[in-house]
């Protein structure tokens, strides 16, 4: 599948709290977009974000999911509107770029883009083209669910990827082994970067990426791991499917969840009877490794 290039992208703005930038951000890069400004003022309360999404996408859905966000993390902005200006296409990729550096994850792991030739033979390297659209990361959750990875023995596992994003966790378990590993994203360009990703680390013999939801899963297909790192809204409606992709005796991990919303995940959980788990807090970010019988 080819990607047309972008012809315009759209300038996104929003005032916030100066005390709720780096959630609302982390948000916007985790769920959103990558290509992000933070202007900040020291005199004022407030913090301008800026971000940028593809005209072509369905930029509606995008804002609507975070207007729901803000208003979920603060009452006062149930009410905000985002400014939008269209821009007409300029290199932001190759601008971001610019700004791009290798970084340590977790206890092994270290990330960077693919120009960066420098050696690091005491970490695993991943290397990950940045895209608009797409994190690398650095976001409380991926580095929460990459670290729950890290203690798994992934030798000859398979694993479902489902909301795949740059398709890093599934990179991370295919170089530690992971015999098959399914990517979902329901982003038609997610899953061209992420393919583009598996190229790169040389996973793609064990990767694979397909654009859709959890209903394109064959019912029967069941893996040693499901993960899951998306939002609530979009995991609880559909954890008994989840739960159902999962082996007996194999580990569904869900990330993408509050610390607020802690009391309303686990008695979701215990519904389902999934009530042997480890708990992973990383800032206001929680994240659930279960086990299964």
């Amino acid at each position: 599948m080819s990607i047309e290039p972008v012809q315009s992208y759209q300038e996104i703005e929003i005032d916030v709290a100066a005390d709720d930038r780096e959630a609302v951000a982390n948000y916007i890069i985790e769920n959103i977009s990558n290509g992000l400004v933070i202007e900040d003022d020291e005199i004022a309360s407030t913090t301008r974000i800026k971000f940028y999404i593809a005209s072509e996408l369905d930029i509606k859905s995008r804002i609507d999911g975070l207007k729901k966000y803000l208003a979920a993390i603060e009452p006062q902005y149930a009410s905000l509107i985002p400014s939008q200006t269209e821009i007409k296409n300029r290199d932001w990729i190759e601008t971001y770029q610019n700004s791009v550096t290798a970084f340590e994850l977790g206890d092994s792991i270290i990330v960077k883009p693919p120009w960066d030739g420098n050696n690091f033979p005491d970490r695993m390297e991943i290397i990950l083209e940045p895209k608009m659209a797409f994190g690398t990361g650095r976001h409380e959750t991926t580095r929460s669910c990459l670290a729950e990875l890290e203690k798994l023995n992934l030798t000859g596992v398979s694993m479902l990827d489902f909301g795949c994003g740059s398709g890093i966790l599934s990179i991370f378990a295919g170089l530690k082994g992971a015999g098959r590993i399914a990517a979902y994203d329901n982003n038609p360009l997610a899953v061209e970067n992420s393919r583009e990703n598996f190229i790169l680390n040389k996973t793609d013999q064990v990767c694979r990426a397909d654009c859709g939801t959890i209903d394109l899963i064959p019912f029967d297909e069941k893996f040693d791991i499901v993960v899951a790192n998306i939002i609530k809204e979009v995991i609880l409606p559909i954890l008994d499917q989840l739960k159902n992709h999962v082996k007996p005796g194999g580990r569904l991990l869900l990330s993408g969840f509050m610390d607020q919303d802690q009391t309303l995940i686990e008695k979701s959980l215990k519904g389902h009877d999934l009530n042997d788990y480890d708990l992973r807090r990383d800032g206001e970010w929680l994240t659930y490794n279960i086990q299964l019988p």
